[in-house]
């Protein structure tokens, strides 16, 4: 049977693709919160892998929650089901739905800013050869999308039958690698600014995180009194020529 292809979602006013572009954001923010944790996470322990290892089972968990969050919000902006808000049908809605982006009607939107003219000028008009090729990213035809795909419908939100007993693990047949992730993520921000930009010249930050209190947590492992211990008594062992 074959796929009923995606189709735009329902814009009844301008004001309403403002809010789809929220909504989009808001996705990608935490999918890219989740991530950065888990990414930064991964590195704490292994520079403090020697504490860290004193709580391994936790932070193996911790690190694969903060991983399979990040991934359920990525397979939503990816998904491709007709009834889901994705960044696919988001694409379908600008391409249907152009007279939004027209410069007259971007003027009247930012009527208030004073360097509006400017930033019009700087942003430029939508761009159609490029919003085909955005669509064209968003959807199956990407081969990273499609593995995206596989691993939500089989792995992340299904316990899909072919995967209970098979001889070669599911990941090492269709690696989802870091580099992977890390794409899908950024060029989805590309995406979500460019036609933020056009729609009324303004962007959407990725946040700013130094993370300073995960650093705080591993710095404090290194002066758990268990650690300490076993540090003194390794250096005792070291010192006999006991170890």
């Amino acid at each position: 049977m074959p796929k009923i292809p995606l189709k735009a979602l329902k814009l009844e006013s301008p004001e309403k693709f403002g809010k789809f572009l929220h909504v989009l954001w808001d996705e990608l923010f935490w999918a890219n919160v989740y991530y950065d944790i888990f990414r930064e996470a991964s590195r704490l322990c292994k520079e403090h892998e020697k504490a860290a290892n004193f709580s391994r089972y936790f932070w193996h968990f911790t690190l694969q929650a903060h991983c399979q969050t990040a991934l359920v919000h990525l397979h939503r902006i990816y998904d491709q089901n007709k009834e889901s808000f994705n960044l696919h049908r988001f694409l379908l809605t600008v391409r249907d739905n152009k007279s939004i982006f027209h410069p007259d009607a971007v003027r009247e939107r930012r009527k208030s800013d004073p360097h509006a003219e400017d930033l019009m000028e700087s942003v430029g008009e939508l761009d159609s050869p490029q919003l085909e090729l955005d669509i064209k990213y968003a959807s199956l035809a990407n081969p990273k999308v499609k593995n995206l795909k596989r691993w939500r419908d089989r792995i992340t939100f299904h316990k899909d039958e072919r995967e209970l007993f098979r001889e070669k693990p599911f990941e090492q047949e269709f690696p989802l690698t870091f580099g992977d992730i890390d794409e899908l993520l950024n060029d989805a921000f590309k995406i979500l600014n460019r036609y933020s930009q056009y729609f009324d010249t303004t962007i959407y930050s990725t946040g700013c995180r130094e993370w300073r209190d995960m650093n705080f947590v591993f710095e404090a492992l290194d002066h758990h009194p268990a650690f300490v211990r076993h540090r003194q008594e390794t250096e005792l062992l070291k010192q006999l020529g006991l170890a």
